[in-house]
């Protein structure tokens, strides 16, 4: 047995000295902290270990990408192999017919609404006749007009402003609008600084995923499961040493390290790709519809955008 293990040993390392030495494009769309087991990877470089358990020699760039327009001139280019997002931004690539499925759950995130503490408002359905900030199309989108409907509310019923969170920021805080519907550390951040408060019952759940090129999935499978494998080390690694997880993604992101503390909760890192989540993303896939941000015609099978085939094709969803 010492000897067959040696021969193993021996014949890994050989493997891995012939391997040819390439690089590899790894990214974010925008930063946060739901991508926080990329960061905790990147810091203690377990891509490249990862890697060279698959016999792949490779260094790592890593790029947060800040429009659609550079994220789809990288997969055009096959320089973005990996790539962390919410479910909405990946949904709108493929449905574009950019190269890229997701394949793993990075986490799920509670999105919330914010309101001042001075406001007034105490409940969902204060907010009628408000000015509610979101930005359009994405997660924190679907998950105000789920509220407004639980509260027997409709888009007429409020004024919505259309906004990333760069914007809608200063038009929270100015007093433009009186609400923000928005995801993690923005919430909390508004708390820390005594300049806001959430609305209990505008709890919405919304993933962050992780998806890989298309090349990588059908013409190097290896690549494909050392990304994976590497993303699932490292939310195990997080799960069990949360205040050094946070430290990292804290000094990552620049934050306050009580903003990422209070943040941290509304991650759920264990979370399974399963039917659940599939049905999740099935319903994210249906509101984009919806409201436009794709056409129901350019995707016809979730498995255009999900690696799996359990789920109705888009083109029957109603």
């Amino acid at each position: 047995m010492i000897i067959a293990a040696c021969l193993f040993s021996l014949t890994a390392c050989h493997k891995t000295s012939d391997a040819k030495m390439q690089t590899l494009y790894i990214g974010t769309f925008s930063q946060a902290i739901d991508y926080a087991p990329y960061y905790i990877a990147k810091h203690f470089d377990w891509f490249e270990d990862e890697l060279k358990k698959e016999g792949v020699v490779a260094t790592i760039e890593y790029k947060a990408f800040d429009n659609f327009e550079g994220i789809k001139a990288a997969l055009a280019d096959k320089h973005l192999h990996a790539f962390f997002a919410a479910e909405a931004p990946i949904a709108k690539l493929r449905s574009d017919k950019d190269p890229i499925k997701i394949v793993e759950l990075t986490c799920a995130m509670q999105l919330e609404i914010v309101v001042r503490p001075d406001s007034g408002i105490v409940k969902i359905a204060d907010l009628n006749n408000k000015k509610i900030a979101v930005a359009f199309g994405t997660g924190s989108h679907y998950g105000l007009l789920k509220t407004l409907t639980a509260a027997n509310l409709t888009e007429k019923n409020v004024a919505i402003t259309f906004g990333f969170p760069d914007t809608a920021k200063i038009a929270f805080e100015t007093n433009e609008v009186a609400a923000w519907a928005v995801w993690p550390p923005f919430v909390q951040e508004q708390i820390f600084f005594n300049r806001g408060k959430t609305l209990a019952g505008s709890e919405t759940k919304i993933h962050s995923v992780m998806a890989l090129h298309t090349d990588t999935l059908d013409n190097h499978p290896e690549i494909g499961r050392a990304i994976r494998a590497t993303l699932m080390k490292a939310k195990e690694w997080m799960i069990e040493n949360p205040a050094e997880a946070q430290s990292i993604v804290a000094k990552e992101l620049f934050l306050q390290s009580d903003v990422v503390k209070l943040s941290w909760p509304k991650h759920s890192w264990g979370v399974a790709f399963n039917d659940n989540a599939i049905n999740d993303i099935e319903d994210i896939v249906r509101f984009l519809v919806r409201v436009g941000t794709i056409d129901k015609n350019s995707i016809t099978d979730i498995d255009e955008f999900v690696r799996t085939d359990l789920i109705k094709p888009v083109s029957q969803l109603k």
